[in-house]
């Protein structure tokens, strides 16, 4: 396992659950199977496939994985069925079918061609920082992590949870790095790639990839009104990432100082290569995040306790 994005949730309370609750609360909220008629079902499963446990508890970081089962119809089937079924009415009839008709005969076709539709599993991990009171959850998009913090709300009857907050703009401190390198924070420093975005209306973007930051082009874009929204750094040698104005994380990846770690782990012991890859991965994270938000000034009971 190797968390690749970063959606966090601040706990705006201490988190009271122990492990074990942890543990007896997502036992109670297993991912069901997917029934004939049903279009989609979620629920927690282990992390670790063939295992009974539903966490992994590494350091108070309580590793999680929400899945989610939906059957795939797709609308082409769909339609090419209903099209033969009222050609078939109008053939044997003689008449034509009308909109509410049409409408029935959709519905029809749907109910009997669902369940033989094929099913498509999604897996998102999600950690329970239970000394820092946050929730980090492994999704690309915020809509697909408040999919995953909603459920674990429901599974553990109740989860103060809020996005950061940060006193700063993060896009204006993110072009402030950008333009000098010595406003970073201390052992970060920027990469090779952002995001720039202009404040119009226009909303205009350039994408800069595999580029000096420090090129007069790209200088001329922010000195014309333009703003990083996304910037790739690197943190301590050890973990690159891109962050963007709403403090995610993306695009994660080790540096040598960790990748070397990781590629000498035991593979062949699940549990064993999950708990290092954790300890390594999640230490590491866990730091970034603890000077992001007092750097940014993010409010709340997390950042007061990093800070």
């Amino acid at each position: 396992m190797w968390l690749r994005n970063l959606c966090v949730f601040l706990g705006t309370d201490t988190f009271p659950w122990s492990a074990a609750e942890l543990e007896n609360a997502l036992g109670e909220a297993l991912c069901p199977e997917c029934g004939e008629q049903t279009v989609s079902v979620g629920g927690f499963v282990p992390p670790i496939k063939g295992e009974h446990a539903m966490t992994h508890v590494v350091d108070g970081l309580a590793i999680c994985v929400y899945q989610e089962i939906s059957r795939v119809l797709p609308g082409p089937v769909l339609t090419e069925e209903v099209e033969e079924r009222i050609e078939r009415i109008q053939a044997n009839e003689g008449r034509s079918v009308g909109r509410r008709e049409k409408a029935d005969i959709r519905d029809q076709a749907h109910f009997e061609l669902l369940p033989r539709a094929f099913t498509r599993s999604k897996r998102t991990t999600c950690v329970i920082d239970l000394r820092a009171s946050r929730v980090w959850v492994d999704a690309s998009s915020e809509t697909r992590a408040e999919t995953v913090v909603t459920a674990l709300r429901e599974a553990l009857g109740t989860l103060p949870v809020t996005r950061p907050e940060p006193r700063m703009n993060p896009a204006e401190e993110l072009s402030r790095w950008v333009s000098d390198e010595n406003a970073l924070p201390n052992g970060f420093e920027c990469g090779d790639r952002c995001l720039l975005e202009s404040t119009d209306e226009v909303k205009s973007s350039v994408r800069v990839n595999a580029m000096d930051l420090q090129a007069e082009e790209i200088r001329a874009h922010l000195a014309g009104g333009m703003q990083a929204t996304k910037l790739n750094v690197a943190v301590d040698d050890a973990i690159e990432f891109d962050l963007d104005d709403q403090l995610d994380l993306k695009r994660i990846r080790a540096l040598d100082l960790i990748q070397d770690d990781l590629d000498s782990l035991d593979a062949d012991d699940a549990v064993a290569e999950l708990t290092a890859r954790m300890a390594l991965q999640g230490e590491a994270l866990r730091g970034i995040l603890d000077r992001l938000y007092t750097h940014f000034g993010v409010a709340g009971q997390a950042a007061e306790a990093a800070a």
